[in-house]
């Protein structure tokens, strides 16, 4: 089988894959319409795209120091703990399709997507293990590693923009309780990720 028909295929195990940028995405879909949450998706991807280069390009080990990994931790800690105090603390509303299209402060939503998703450390090293995992079981050479991984972003990408719409369509059930409801599950959410990360570099980084 080619190798992208069977990164496409393995880009499927993502499908139940949560983290905080899956609930971010679902979050922007619902509160402030497909298109933001599309420049988000785009965002994630992206930062997915960045590591997954570096890592094939034998880079990573730049980024696989002691002292850049527990860094990046921190700040990736330190942002998804005052992402999940913003969204405890958000006043809940949905906005109105007029003031959607009113509203085209899409680099915000990319920058969101980007740094949310790339300063997640266990991210470089998830992506550095596919890496390994299939250059040795499936012994391609660099093209073939290249057509794979591009395979699998592009189903990644794709699952993102189709949960971003699913949500969207779900939209008209959605009220301001749920709203608020939804925002404090996701700040408890991004608060426990950011506990998992500072455990993990209390662990193996002190």
């Amino acid at each position: 089988m080619p190798p992208i028909i069977n990164g496409l295929i393995f880009g499927l195990i993502f499908l139940f894959a949560i983290g905080p940028a899956f609930f971010a995405l679902i979050q922007t879909s619902i509160q402030q319409g497909l298109k933001k949450a599309i420049f988000l998706a785009v965002g994630i991807s992206v930062s997915d795209i960045f590591y997954v280069v570096i890592v094939l390009f034998g880079m990573s080990k730049a980024l696989e120091t002691d002292d850049f990994k527990f860094w990046m931790g921190i700040f990736g800690a330190i942002m998804l703990g005052a992402y999940g105090l913003y969204s405890w603390f958000k006043t809940p509303k949905i906005q109105n399709e007029e003031a959607m299209l009113n509203d085209s402060n899409y680099a915000k939503q990319f920058a969101k997507g980007l740094l949310l998703n790339g300063l997640n450390p266990f991210i470089i090293v998830s992506w550095a293990t596919w890496v390994s995992a299939i250059a040795i079981n499936f012994e391609y050479g660099f093209n073939q590693q290249i057509q794979f991984f591009g395979g699998m972003l592009i189903t990644i990408f794709s699952m993102d923009l189709g949960k971003a719409f699913i949500a969207h369509r779900l939209k008209h059930l959605i009220t301001v309780r749920f709203v608020r409801n939804m925002n404090r599950t996701v700040a408890i959410i991004l608060v426990l990720f950011t506990i998992q990360i500072l455990y993990f570099l209390l662990n193996n980084y002190l």
